[in-house]
């Protein structure tokens, strides 16, 4: 049922509650933050494996009606579109359009308007024909049709190459306002180093160059990477378009697998006005050494830069810049290294997907990685117990790891891992997808849903910002906004572009923690277009067209609070203003009360309850907003 066609609800037509609960399983000193709602949202997805690679998505509104859908590719299976409900569930798109990708073997996935016409697009990465066997297969170019299909067009635009490709990139490199396509790609062909004994040690493979597609504004590519300089060959994982110079045009940072025998990290720097990007790894510390699989990007100390975090077989890589693009690596101090699967001293972590993102609204981003075990060599050999791991920024250039505590400690193999907002009530939601080579009985891709701050019972304000280009590509790629509270001053540039084979949200969240007013919006299009803003509310997601004037949503946020958790005699509500229907059910799924709440402050008596844990569904009409759990002491 679409029921966004159906009798209009409270959540959708009228005002949009910000949903603030309180309410998870209890644990020492902490309360969980995310609950695992796949199932209850209609995504049901896996990755269909090969040598344990790939697995991504892309979070996009597909249909311009507000709210984020979800692309997931599944490499030996066909891919999976959601249609995001608007009210908290996904609904499966089965339409014949899609079948095409069940005869490739899909691993990444990028989403922009490559042809301004208003809609996303799709790029898919891909390695081989469905059974992973024969030749290699081109990538798939999706334009969107704007009557909710798509059409399969990379012959037609001129992305016929095949390689073995693993991430992909959109940026606008010369800002002509179309966005270009970077692929990166793995290994070619396998050879290895051995030590005196004969034992390996070391890897000499041959990996394919990456290529770069200049969009020409007519509906076609041409590739022109040797050109550009941009024919890199290291056996590329993952690419982040990036101003890592703050020279308002687009670079490219490069994660390369095997970075310490072939080709480290890559950060090359664009040029433009010059047609040309130059390598320059070396002189700014970015050629890091590692196997890198994924991409991290924010200003996470709050000094006006953009800092770089790098997911790895074993440690991981957190390189700060000091404001003159000089890097180093300060992982271990900041506590974010990762270095060892569960339990192990030797069994090393692999980790993938990674982003920062500020989980808590408190205004320092913090930082999610995805991991999932490969096999490999004994010389650097992996734990199969590798949970996904979740570092909450401290304000000191140190994170403090709160995976278990907040339930998002999953420890099936995950890799791409992709953030958005996609409920709309003023946190980040996170999806990880996982394959099926996993060995718990659960496996399946993971979609947490945000419940808000980790580290207390305190509401945080917030606020989001949604681009639309004009004379610069229409997603607003590249574009950067700095938000000024308090006297402090919060940057992002908007891409969501880096995790390894996946896209985040292309709306900027920013957490304000208790501040009420923003002081100063300023966005950056491009080095001679830039806007400003002053004395903006907050809690809400602000939409701004290039060059018109900055209008907010029309729904209104409330207040809707539930506590406490764990919970002794009586569960209290604050903030309604709307009639609510809640359901208590016991863990086991029956049915134990229902309850009717529409005033301003009410609670619901709970002592001839039993000790336990119980399941609370909170609904509106006959639309579930909430499923939750909470803890009943003596």
């Amino acid at each position: 049922m679409n029921y966004k066609n159906s009798k209009p609800f409270y959540i959708y037509k009228m005002k949009q509650l910000r949903l603030i609960f309180f309410l998870f399983l209890v644990q020492i000193s902490y309360s969980q933050t995310f609950t695992e709602v796949s199932n209850n949202s209609g995504v049901d997805h896996i990755f269909q494996q090969f040598a344990n690679m790939g697995g991504g998505g892309v979070f996009f509104d597909y249909n311009n009606d507000g709210w984020e859908d979800l692309y997931l590719t599944s490499g030996k299976g066909k891919d999976h579109l959601y249609e995001n409900l608007g009210n908290g569930s996904f609904s499966l798109i089965t339409d014949s359009w899609l079948n095409i990708t069940a005869e490739y073997y899909t691993v990444g996935v990028v989403s922009g308007d490559v042809n301004n016409d208003g809609y996303r697009d799709l790029y898919i990465t891909t390695w081989r024909g469905e059974d992973n066997s024969g030749d290699l297969e081109r990538n798939l170019l999706f334009i969107n049709n704007g009557d909710g299909t798509f059409s399969e067009k990379g012959i037609e635009y001129g992305l016929s190459i095949a390689s073995f490709s693993m991430g992909a990139s959109m940026l606008d490199y010369n800002n002509d306002g179309f966005l270009d396509i970077y692929t990166v790609n793995y290994v070619e062909s396998s050879a290895f180093l051995y030590d005196s004994d004969g034992e390996i040690n070391g890897f000499d493979h041959d990996c394919y160059e990456n290529q770069f597609y200049k969009n020409n504004g007519d509906g076609t590519f041409s590739e022109i990477s040797a050109a550009l300089g941009l024919n890199n060959n290291g056996c590329a994982l993952a690419v982040m378009p990036t101003d890592f110079d703050q020279d308002n045009d687009t670079d490219l940072y490069i994660a390369n697998d095997f970075g310490e025998f072939i080709v480290p990290n890559t950060i090359l720097r664009n040029d433009f006005p010059s047609s040309s990007f130059t390598d320059v790894s070396v002189e700014t510390n970015m050629d890091v050494a590692v196997y890198g699989m994924g991409i991290a990007s924010a200003d996470f100390d709050k000094d006006g830069d953009f800092d770089y975090y790098v997911s790895n077989i074993g440690s991981n890589v957190l390189i700060q810049n000091d404001g003159n693009q000089n890097f180093t690596d300060i992982a271990a101090a900041a506590g974010v290294e990762n270095t060892y699967s569960e339990g192990s001293s030797s069994l090393l972590t692999t980790s993938w997907g990674t982003a920062f993102l500020d989980v808590n609204n408190d205004t320092w981003p913090d930082l999610f990685v995805a991991n999932g075990r490969i096999p490999t060599l004994d010389f650097i050999a992996t734990g199969e117990e590798d949970p996904n791991k979740l570092f909450i920024n401290n304000g000191d250039l140190t994170f403090t790891d709160v995976s278990v505590s907040v339930g998002i400690n999953d420890l099936n193999r995950g890799r791409g891992m992709l953030y958005c907002d996609y409920d709309k009530d003023g946190d980040l939601d996170i999806l990880v997808v996982v394959q099926d080579s996993s060995e718990g009985t659960n496996a399946k891709t993971m979609l947490y849903q945000n419940q808000l701050n980790p580290n207390g019972n305190d509401v945080k304000n917030w606020v989001q910002v949604s681009l639309k280009g004009t004379t610069i590509n229409k997603d607003a790629m590249g574009a950067k906004i700095e938000l000024t509270v308090n006297g402090e001053q919060l940057l992002q540039e908007v891409h969501g572009q880096g995790s390894h084979a996946s896209q985040s949200s292309l709306v900027a969240h920013f957490g304000l923690a208790d501040n009420a007013i923003i002081s100063q919006l300023k966005v950056i299009w491009s080095s001679t277009d830039t806007q400003t803003f002053t004395d903006l509310a907050v809690n809400k997601r602000y939409e701004l067209t290039q060059g018109s004037t900055l209008h907010s949503e029309e729904n209104e946020f409330i207040d809707f609070s539930i506590y406490p958790n764990p919970v002794k005699n009586e569960l209290h509500f604050r903030g309604i203003n709307n009639s609510f229907q809640l359901k208590i059910f016991s863990i086991q799924g029956r049915l134990l009360e229902v309850v009717f709440v529409d005033q301003a402050e009410t609670a619901v008596n709970l002592a001839h309850f039993k000790t336990g844990i119980y399941i609370l569904q909170v609904f509106n009409d006959d639309n579930l907003l909430l499923k939750s759990t909470f803890f009943l002491k003596e």
